[in-house]
């Protein structure tokens, strides 16, 4: 019974040597310069582009993703930690698939996106980070070629949202 017990001891204590020299901890894994960082706000991107209405669009998308997260509270800009400034930079279509038979007629359409970002410290107005965010997308034109364009917009802005949060919540 007593060699039970002295065994079990040693093996907890080999245990939780080995584990915590591993680097692993509970909590956040935020990045080290963001550890102060628990508040963020985010404004409505700026747009660079000429496509109507995407800074509301990417705006939302990357609020719901950092909520979905979790690892920062979303709040006004008046009561954040730091503020996170995006501008979409840019929004560029091309032809992936030709019809077969009219090289002219599109069947498939690629979408890039990019987005430009800031993380400025509320306080004293420094860059905490900067960078940008590229995402590509496909879409296939049926009748109404807006329609699906605009589709594709909503899944590349999810894309870029996600893309946003993990830079900023785990640093890569």
């Amino acid at each position: 019974m007593r060699t039970t017990l002295a065994s079990l001891a040693a093996l907890c204590l080999v245990a939780a040597a080995t584990l915590s020299g591993c680097g692993y901890r509970l909590g956040s894994a935020k990045p080290a310069l963001l550890q102060n960082v628990n508040t963020l706000a985010i404004p409505t991107f700026k747009n660079k582009t000429y496509e109507p209405r995407i800074e509301v669009l990417m705006a939302d998308a990357t609020i719901k993703q950092f909520q979905q997260d979790g690892t920062y509270e979303i709040v006004s800009d008046n009561r954040a930690d730091a503020i996170l400034y995006c501008t979409v930079d840019s929004i560029d279509r091309r032809q992936a698939r030709a019809v077969l038979s009219n090289v002219l007629a599109t069947k498939e359409f690629g979408l890039k996106m990019v987005v430009q970002y800031e993380l400025v410290d509320r306080i004293t107005g420094a860059a905490i980070m900067e960078g940008s965010v590229s995402v590509d997308t496909s879409f296939y034109t049926n009748d109404d070629l807006a329609t699906d364009e605009r589709q594709a917009l909503s899944t590349a802005a999810h894309l870029a949202a996600v893309k946003l949060t993990g830079r900023i919540s785990e640093g890569f």
